[in-house]
């Protein structure tokens, strides 16, 4: 946007105002579904955590964005925005096994990143497809704030207790459709990416009915000016290759998946403040 509409709609709406770009969001979120047309079944579910404005959910929605939501207050805000039960995936972290269980009731698709809950939501649920977090161990983002893939992570069940977790499948009989990981924010190496995802393929391997494997995001944005950001292009081109091999490997054509957030809306937000225009 230019600064004299941005200026022309602070004369119209008043300030202070923030003003969201859709052009933006739109070219953001054909940016990363062209790197990855190589793939088959390619899913984007916008982390809304990064910006809940109801507008700005319903705007994905139309473009055929899924949700990625952390607390069931942002699960009812989705379906309140339009958005299919089934459109919504549900990642908590330390909640009861009732909101979890609420949530479920939703058809919302659910994934848990904890043994004990896993253990006791398959006991009760074994039919509902269930999506497992795992935790790659890999230290990843801007900084240690923001990875949360790392050993000392609360986020994810440890790959190393890959055998604890198939343990509990096998008893329970859970339906497994898909696992997922994040390994945090702002990772600028694509390298990092790629080895995590190799971790997240031979775990994979342990699980015979998948539908899906979600690789969440943490994509670097660019905050000014050339600033450097993560090159979606060749990574779109390297993960996309290994993740079609991995499909033939596995017998079965995945769904992958992206969750990005700040990806997405980052450069769309401006906030006026009397006369001044400033990027957020």
């Amino acid at each position: 946007m230019q600064s004299k509409d941005l200026l022309q709609l602070a004369e119209q709406y008043g300030s202070p105002l923030y003003v969201y770009d859709a052009a933006k969001i739109q070219s953001q979120y054909n940016r990363l579904s062209k790197a990855f047309s190589k793939v088959n079944k390619l899913r984007i579910n916008y982390a809304m955590k990064a910006l809940s404005n109801v507008a700005i959910l319903q705007l994905l929605q139309e473009m055929g964005s899924g949700l990625d939501t952390v607390s069931i207050q942002e699960v009812m805000l989705g379906l309140h925005a339009g958005y299919e039960p089934d459109r919504i995936f549900y990642t908590p972290n330390g909640v009861s096994l009732e909101e979890i269980e609420e949530v479920n009731a939703m058809g919302v698709q659910i994934n848990i990143d904890n043994l004990s809950i896993l253990e006791q939501f398959g006991t009760k649920y074994p039919h509902v497809p269930v999506c497992i977090r795992i935790n790659p161990h890999v230290m990843a983002g801007g900084n240690a704030n923001i990875s949360v893939g790392h050993i000392d992570s609360k986020f994810g069940i440890s790959v190393h207790q890959l055998p604890h977790l198939v343990r509990i499948v096998e008893n329970t009989k859970m339906n497994i459709v898909g696992i997922h990981m994040h390994t945090g924010s702002d990772i600028l190496d694509i390298e990092v990416f790629l080895y995590a995802a190799e971790i997240l393929f031979d775990a994979a391997k342990s699980f015979k009915n998948l539908e899906f494997l979600d690789f969440g995001s943490g994509f670097k944005v660019p905050y000014k000016k050339d600033d450097i950001e993560t090159d979606i292009e060749e990574l779109g081109k390297k993960l996309s290759k290994r993740f079609n091999a991995f499909c033939v490997e596995y017998g079965k054509e995945l769904t992958l998946i992206f969750e990005p957030g700040k990806f997405l809306v980052s450069e769309a937000g401006y906030f006026l403040a009397k006369v001044n225009v400033v990027k957020q």
